[in-house]
């Protein structure tokens, strides 16, 4: 090769089309060789398919799964069809790392369990927004208790109880009532104190009482600690905002019938026992008689409106409505 002063290739060798960038000429194949052994076509098909692969966790898994299977067959092809040592190590590795991405993606993606009650609440609550089982699982890690409630057990009694839960009833009844006025009635999969979530501290206390109609349970979670699990998670934040959001709406409309109806009866609803006493005190008390207008059919209706298939409240839970608000009433007194 002829250098000039600089020790670069003269003009000629840049002129001569076979030494062109300094490259050898290419080899050229005068015959090809014959197909590679059904190892090396399966190791080919599978690194396709890996192409194929769907997004997300699925779709890793999968992605994983082909990588793997395909690098075992190339491990294969190499070990026994090319006898090469380095292809079969390389190819192992390979196969190992998929391997180990494959037992993390199926940890990930193991089946996520509930207890029926709570299995129930999800089903009925946070599957129509779209949370996942392990988003659930997540906020529910936040769970201080489920609690069990009897008849007439109060859960929260107002200027007393402190707000530091935030709670979802699991299953049974319970009356909110505010100075022994009844306000209306929580049922299953509602939560107790949704209206407290929004600008109350945990050091304040509770404005209503909460009263249980019926054997109950309530799911209680740690209020300030869900708000830190969750507040990093804008997905689960906006999911939170809208359920307690449409749940103190509920309420803020079943409050305001209320108030309209009692009202128009100027406040005064009579136990219906013939007391002349009992006709003059100023408390909301459902009528036993149930004759008429009135708190009867107003709580007969958020009762219809949860449960179509049940009856007007029959006589025995009435009765104990009855005594449960003025249960409540007189220990006031």
């Amino acid at each position: 090769m002829t250098l000039d002063e600089t020790g670069h290739p003269s003009a000629e060798v840049w002129s001569n089309g076979s030494s062109l960038l300094l490259l050898e000429p290419l080899p050229q194949c005068h015959s090809w060789s014959p197909i590679n052994h059904i190892y090396f076509q399966l190791a080919n098909v599978f690194y396709f398919l890996s192409y194929l692969a769907p997004t997300g966790l699925h779709g890793l898994l999968y992605l994983r799964s082909t990588l793997l299977v395909g690098c075992a067959f190339t491990a294969l092809w190499g070990a026994t069809v090319r006898c090469s040592l380095d292809a079969l190590l390389w190819n192992a590795n390979f196969v190992l790392i998929n391997f180990v991405h494959i037992l993390i993606l199926l940890y990930r993606l193991r089946p996520v369990n509930f207890t029926k009650e709570v299995d129930e609440v999800y089903e009925a609550v946070f599957r129509p927004l779209k949370v996942t089982r392990p988003q659930f699982k997540k906020v529910l890690s936040c769970m201080k208790m489920i609690r069990q409630l009897k008849y007439q057990e109060v859960y929260a009694q107002e200027k007393v109880t402190k707000v530091d839960s935030l709670s979802l009833v699991l299953s049974g009844k319970l009356v909110v009532s505010q100075n022994g006025r009844a306000l209306h009635i929580v049922f299953p999969h509602q939560f107790l104190d949704s209206p407290e979530w929004f600008g109350v501290s945990t050091d304040e206390y509770f404005q209503v009482s909460v009263t249980a109609m019926e054997e109950s349970r309530v799911l209680l979670w740690h209020r300030d600690k869900l708000k830190l699990s969750i507040i990093t998670d804008q997905f689960l934040q906006a999911v939170f905002d809208h359920i307690l959001g449409r749940d103190v709406v509920k309420k803020l409309l079943q409050v305001s019938e209320t108030m309209t109806v009692t009202n128009n009866l100027n406040g005064h609803l009579t136990t219906g026992f013939g007391d002349e006493q009992d006709m003059e005190k100023p408390m909301v008390i459902v009528k036993k008689s149930g004759d008429g207008p009135g708190i009867t059919a107003l709580i007969n209706r958020q009762l219809q409106e949860f449960e179509e298939s049940q009856p007007l409240l029959n006589s025995g839970t009435l009765a104990s409505c009855v005594n449960l608000i003025n249960s409540n009433f007189y220990r006031r007194q």
